[in-house]
């Protein structure tokens, strides 16, 4: 019983990491104006507006995917108390969390306050990022051998 509640929370933490990724790469694509909502800024978007709305979108995806699937391996690694990797791994993700928060907390002081187009495009890349470190996730755990 304990084991499958444990192998639950690490699903759910790796998911987690997952969609924390994907907001992140979404801010910061936002912040150098090559997000998800540049294509909602003009009633008839240039096809240059719709191919950066599509690689933001790819960029969203793949990080959350990567991510998700990266704290999943990380996580099924440090369960089974492989010291060496849980040792590394420990201190490279604490560095990464901390880089992150820390350039998307400087990047977010646009300013501005947003309007429509942009909760939309942050839904949207909430949606892509939970979807994505879902499929990320569940990989891992698929190559580690678990349910």
């Amino acid at each position: 019983m304990q084991s499958e509640a444990l192998r639950r929370l690490q699903y759910a933490a790796a998911i987690a990491c997952g969609l924390f990724a994907a907001l992140a790469v979404h801010i910061i694509l936002t912040v150098l104006g090559l997000g998800l909502g540049t294509v909602l800024r003009d009633l008839f978007p240039s096809s240059a507006q719709q191919l950066i709305s599509s690689l933001a979108w790819w960029a969203i995806g793949a990080a959350s995917f990567v991510a998700g699937w990266a704290a999943g391996a990380y996580l099924i690694a440090a369960a089974r108390e492989r010291e060496f990797i849980h040792l590394i791994a420990r201190r490279f993700l604490i560095a990464v969390v901390l880089a992150v928060c820390t350039t998307a907390g400087l990047l977010s002081k646009s300013g501005s306050v947003g309007g429509g187009a942009d909760v939309l495009a942050s839904l949207t890349a909430l949606g892509l990022g939970l979807l994505s470190a879902s499929c990320g996730a569940r990989l891992a755990y698929l190559n580690a051998g678990q349910s």
